[in-house]
C-alpha cells in the first residue's frame, strides 16, 4: 500500500474503523497537519475550506488497493456522502495518541461546524491573521450562521489546548 493511502486507512482506523465525509475526511487530516502529527500532505483553499487533492487521491487509492471501502449515501436534503469503512488493522505509531485525542475532539461536533473552525484556522494562518472569522463568514454565509460559528471557535480552543507535542531531537 502506498504510504499516502495507508495514512488514509489509519485515519479511518484510528476513528474506530468507520468516517463519515469526504469533508471530514479532509479537515480531520488537515488538522492532524496543523498540529503536527500528520503524514505529510498539503493544503490550499478550496470551496470547503482546506484541501489537499493529494488526500483525495490517496483515499481513492486506499479504496481500489482494498484497505478502505466507501459506501455512498444520500441524506435528508439530498446532498450525497459516503461513508468510510477500513478493511485493516495498524500497529499503533508515536504520533496516533495524538490523532485521537484530535478525533476525539472532533467527533463531538457535526461537519459543518469542523468545516468552518478549518476554514477559519488555515484563513488565520493564510494572510487573514487580523479576522479569520468574518472572512469565513463572508465566504461561507449559508453555513456561518451564529451557532455554528460559536461551536466552531470552541472546536478550534478545545484543540489548541490540546497537550503539546513535544518536539523530537
Amino acid at each position: 500500500m502506498s504510504e499516502h493511502a495507508d495514512a488514509v486507512a489509519r485515519t479511518v482506523w484510528l476513528n474506530n474503523g468507520t468516517l463519515t465525509g469526504k469533508t471530514r475526511l479532509q479537515k480531520t487530516v488537515y488538522f492532524f497537519e496543523e498540529f503536527r502529527c500528520g503524514f505529510g500532505f498539503d493544503f490550499e483553499y478550496y470551496h470547503y475550506g482546506p484541501y489537499s487533492e493529494d488526500l483525495s487521491d490517496a483515499a481513492d487509492d486506499a479504496i481500489l488497493m482494498g484497505s478502505l471501502s466507501a459506501t455512498p449515501h444520500q441524506g435528508s436534503y439530498g446532498v450525497n456522502y459516503v461513508v468510510f469503512e477500513t478493511k485493516c488493522a495498524f500497529q499503533p505509531d508515536d504520533k496516533d495518541v495524538r490523532r485521537k485525542e484530535i478525533l476525539s475532539t472532533l467527533r463531538k461536533y457535526d461537519a459543518i461546524v469542523v468545516e468552518l473552525a478549518a476554514t477559519a484556522d488555515f484563513l488565520e494562518k493564510n494572510g487573514y491573521e487580523a479576522d479569520p472569522w468574518a472572512e469565513t463568514q463572508f465566504r461561507k454565509a449559508s453555513k456561518a450562521v451564529s451557532e455554528r460559528v460559536a461551536h466552531a471557535k470552541e472546536l478550534l480552543a478545545s484543540l489548541r489546548s490540546l497537550q503539546p507535542v513535544i518536539p523530537t531531537v
